[in-house]
């Protein structure tokens, strides 16, 4: 019996006695008439008809928070979907942790699968075959639920997005077991996301995305603290500016601890930092840094403190980033301990910068100003770099926050982290 009929294309999620979480989602895929691989080459459904189609994603796998291997995530160690229990934590970041699930063909050109999740937001994509083309095409978000997209480039982000309520009974009281605050409440005021092209320190266009808090004013007395973060090493050229904020959930965090009372309302930017790679093609894993700091302090800021009411003074702005983010972050209080307040290290960084002396007198001149937050995921490969980053400061005498989350190197782990710095780090001195 086809048990999708009366749901729409996308994702619908719902009470279920029957899931271990109390929530399953379900998955309705809605084929469209051509696709375009990466080479360019049209695939007209049509001509082509869609042999089969897979979701996955690289955060629905379950993991024991006690159990593992600090630093290291492994296949072996995953549960499925289905056998959730307080207790297990969903965490990936790697082929191996990848959550795949064939869906069944109900004809017409929809697909469907259900899936039981725990609380939170996961990201999720597609993988296609075709009958007559050989090579399966992946990685593509749901047409009936899109990614976010820069308006003012047209370059979209990575993944589509589902959000589970949280269920007490089933999920249990334990530590990140509720994380309803990455999913979005229809009463919370809304925030906006503004997206802007503008030209880069190697004279190209780069995108940002501006997240600006529910009630917004340009005209209020006192500017609003502002947050620079960076995202990760990344196999694409354009659209990382959308990361933290699609897959991030930088909004529905910010929306619903702003609401709360919880965060101090602050504009967050996000650049994009993967076009100064020093890789081939731009997609190579280390970033030409002196490129990176100049785009920030001499391009970046200039242009958001032009566009946007935001702070100019040190104490109320703050820089952060994940995985290469990350290690540009401690680079950033390597270099200008002086430019922000706070700073957000997480999932990485550059663990030997305190060896160089001028960086250590930099920062011991700015220590009584600054505020440091490092974190990595319990299975975080970034873990034992942010370890040796931390007992660098501690040699120093800097004061730091530490935080390790159940999580590999994955969304499911800047989640959390975003959520917990914006409620209790940043602009909180």
């Amino acid at each position: 019996m086809n048990t999708f009929t009366d749901y729409p294309g996308g994702v619908t999620v719902e009470r279920s006695a029957a899931s271990p979480t109390g929530y399953e989602a379900v998955f309705v895929y809605v084929e469209k008439e051509s696709y375009m691989t990466k080479d360019g080459m049209q695939i007209c459904t049509a001509e082509h008809p869609v042999q089969s189609v897979v979701l996955y994603s690289d955060c629905m796998m379950l993991f024991d928070g006690e159990g593992g291997t600090e630093g290291t995530i492994s296949g072996k160690d995953a549960l499925m979907p289905d056998q959730y229990r307080p207790g297990l934590y969903p965490a990936g970041g790697t082929p191996d942790t990848t959550y795949s699930a064939e869906m069944e063909k109900l004809g017409e050109g929809r697909w469907g699968v259900r899936v039981p999740l725990s609380s939170g937001a996961f990201v999720y994509n597609f993988r296609l075959t075709f009958e007559g083309i050989e090579e399966p095409l992946g990685r593509q978000d749901d047409p009936s639920n899109p990614t976010m997209v820069n308006s003012a480039t047209g370059i979209r982000s990575l993944s589509s997005m589902v959000y589970v309520p949280y269920d007490p009974e089933k999920t249990g009281h334990g530590a990140w077991a509720d994380r309803s605050v990455e999913v979005p409440c229809p009463d919370t005021p809304k925030g906006t996301v503004e997206t802007v092209s503008y030209t880069g320190a190697d004279g190209t266009q780069h995108g940002l995305a501006v997240y600006l808090p529910a009630g917004y004013d340009p005209e209020r007395a006192e500017p609003y603290p502002v947050l620079y973060i960076s995202h990760g090493t990344s196999g694409d050229v354009y659209g990382d500016e959308l990361r933290w904020m699609n897959e991030g959930c930088v909004p529905v965090i910010s929306d619903n601890l702003n609401a709360a009372g919880k965060a101090v309302p602050a504009v967050v930017v996000a650049m994009n930092n993967q076009q100064y790679s020093r890789g081939p093609g731009h997609q190579g894993p280390f970033w030409d840094y002196a490129l990176v700091e100049e785009d920030q302090l001499q391009y970046i800021m200039p242009y958001v403190e032009a566009h946007y009411h935001v702070s100019h003074k040190p104490e109320d702005t703050a820089y952060a980033g994940l995985s290469m983010g990350g290690y540009m972050t401690s680079d950033m209080l390597l270099y200008h301990a002086d430019r922000f307040g706070y700073y957000g290290i997480w999932s990485y960084a550059d663990a030997n910068g305190l060896e160089n002396a001028e960086s250590r007198q930099r920062i011991a001149d700015n220590t009584a100003d600054i505020h440091v937050m490092l974190e990595a995921g319990k299975w975080d490969f970034g873990l034992e770099p942010v370890r040796a980053f931390g007992r660098g400061l501690d040699g120093l005498g800097v004061p730091h926050l530490d935080l390790v989350v159940p999580a590999g190197h994955d969304w499911e782990n800047w989640q959390m982290v975003y959520a917990y710095a914006a409620e209790n780090f940043f602009f909180k001195s």
